[in-house]
């Protein structure tokens, strides 16, 4: 399966981000512009970002996921990732991050994310 995205309304100001396949390599970067311009540029109340149909994580993608997070901070959106399985629920759980990533209401989470961004090779 080739990676891929679609952003889809789900209801008023919620936009919800599918992805598909293995998100490595060039992809995150993909899934990281994807995500942060549904944001920047669509504004919406909440952003889901369904990871069903991903098929790998690598440590890049949980960097973009993070970088969606800290850009719906700085914007004042709501943000989940949700339906999250197989390897990619394990890296985010092993990396400490599943939880966070699951609500992003937590403001606590919010500094271990901007610190996870800004250490040395996370983009």
């Amino acid at each position: 399966m080739a990676f891929s995205t679609d952003i889809r309304s789900r209801a008023v100001g919620t936009l919800q981000v599918n992805v598909r396949g293995p998100v490595v390599g060039y992809t995150a970067d993909e899934l990281r512009a994807v995500i942060t311009e549904a944001i920047e540029l669509r504004n919406p109340n909440e952003l889901l970002v369904n990871l069903w149909d991903v098929t790998i994580l690598s440590s890049a993608g949980v960097s973009a996921l993070l970088a969606g997070y800290v850009a719906s901070v700085d914007w004042g959106t709501s943000y989940r990732v949700t339906e999250i399985r197989g390897q990619p629920r394990a890296l985010l759980q092993a990396v400490g991050v599943l939880d966070m990533l699951a609500d992003s209401n937590d403001l606590g989470a919010l500094v271990l994310a901007v610190i996870a961004c800004s250490e040395p090779g996370a983009e």
